[in-house]
């Protein structure tokens, strides 16, 4: 271990003196959004169901009857002790507003669980209660994959597309929920063979950490550029990024334009990029050739897929 005046001064305790050099160095820091720019600490905000949408302040002990199914499969379809703070945070709402409903079903049995995959981002699972002749599944995911299962007709996509938009926007992650029954013989082999009701969509509010607009403010004043990625949609990106001091007027690349990319047309739009709304930044396609260095706790974002 090395211990250098100046950075003893900082209280800083380097292994190796290079590390600094490299630090010093560093033009452009690359950030992944959720649990590094906000705490990760999620709650539900929103509900939206059979057309009506309902802010949740965290204060409320019921629901009005019309958003009882969409959290209650909510929670049917997460773990039963929950880590994800997601499923926390839906389970934490269940909890509070249905406690003296016919919608929290302890009792029940779980018969098999459709995890997540990358052809189909949403999960199921299957449950048994004691007088039901069916099973009952609960679904839930990205708004789009629950759409994908329920076989939602192109007009109502539309519809979905603005709700989800304007959860975004409002800097929200966004859940879609839905719910099937099936006769009890042997269950199918993928979700899609279940006959999904859309129930709806949940917004999530993660709360910015506190000292991060000055960190920002601190790096922008050191000429170091920060780049903020996330798998979250643009809206939640920018709403976000905006709070922290971020200008991401044209500086937003989302992963679908990154993959028809060239590397020489990355090299080109990376000047300005302020924000990567993508899980699929190649590391090789940005090196330490460009005369920059990206740094950063993202490696998740940085490996390809």
């Amino acid at each position: 271990w090395t211990v250098l005046s100046s950075t003893a001064a900082s209280n800083v305790l380097t292994r190796r003196s290079q590390a600094i050099e490299t630090l010093g160095a560093a033009t452009v820091l690359c950030t992944d959004k959720t649990g590094t720019l906000t705490h990760n600490r999620m709650t539900v905000a929103r509900l939206c169901a059979l057309g009506v949408r309902y802010d949740v302040d965290g204060r409320q002990r019921e629901l009005p009857e019309e958003l009882h199914p969409i959290v209650e499969y909510a929670i049917l379809a997460s773990p039963s002790d929950p880590f994800d703070p997601m499923e926390k945070a839906m389970k934490e709402l269940g909890t509070r507003t249905l406690a003296n409903t016919e919608h929290i079903h302890n009792d029940w049995t779980l018969v098999r669980e459709y995890p997540l995959s990358e052809k189909l981002l949403a999960m199921s699972r299957v449950w048994e209660h004691r007088n039901g002749t069916s099973y009952v599944i609960a679904a839930k995911g990205a708004p789009e994959a629950i759409a994908d299962l329920c076989h939602m007709p192109d007009c109502d996509q539309d519809s979905l597309k603005r709700e989800i938009d304007s959860l975004a926007n409002d800097g929200l992650r966004v859940i879609g929920v839905a719910a099937a029954e099936f006769e009890k013989v042997e269950l199918p082999e993928i979700q899609h063979d279940f006959t999904f009701k859309f129930l709806g969509l949940l917004g999530l509010h993660d709360p910015v950490r506190e000292n991060v607009p000055e960190a920002v403010a601190l790096c922008k004043d050191a000429g170091i550029r920060i780049i903020m990625i996330t798998g979250d949609y643009p809206g939640t990106a920018r709403n976000i990024a905006e709070k922290i001091g971020l200008d991401c007027r044209e500086g937003l690349i989302t992963g679908a334009e990154l993959d028809a990319m060239t590397d020489e047309e990355l090299k080109d739009r990376i000047v300005d990029l302020t924000i990567a709304v993508t899980e699929k930044i190649i590391q090789e396609k940005y090196t330490e050739s460009d005369d920059r260095r990206l740094i950063g706790d993202f490696l998740e974002g940085l490996k390809k897929q």
